[in-house]
């Protein structure tokens, strides 16, 4: 990019280019609020108190939003590469969240898969 290229974009490209930037790291969906930078989450106008995992598993949901995640993904992606354990946590934490959220329907189970984020609408 040249260095006087900024000067030609017009204002309302600018605008919006701005406004991107500064929602880039909140997701809204229905009542659901998540500041994935300050890593705090609202549902209804509340603050809802989640566990780091339940926060970093809510996190990948989001970020990968409408996309079927495997348990194996959501582990590694979660709970880091390093972990051992059993991949019914993550069934386990799914769960804690789905509660505290009220998400039960929209973090769906897909069958023989794991699970995903449905913010289009339930199937």
């Amino acid at each position: 990019m040249e260095k006087g290229m900024a000067w030609n974009t017009s204002p309302r490209v600018r605008h919006l280019l701005r406004r991107v930037n500064r929602n880039a790291g909140r997701f809204c969906f229905k009542d659901l609020q998540v500041d994935l930078r300050a890593h705090r989450v609202w549902r209804a106008g509340q603050e809802v108190e989640l566990t780091p995992r339940e926060y970093a598993l809510l996190e990948t949901l989001v970020r990968n939003r409408n996309m079927a995640l495997t348990r194996s993904q959501l582990l590694a992606d979660a709970w880091g590469y390093d972990y051992i354990g059993e991949s019914r946590t993550v069934d386990v934490h799914i769960n804690r969240v789905r509660r505290k959220l009220g998400l039960q329907h929209e973090i769906q189970t897909v069958f023989k898969v794991g699970y995903r984020l449905n913010t289009r609408g339930t199937l």
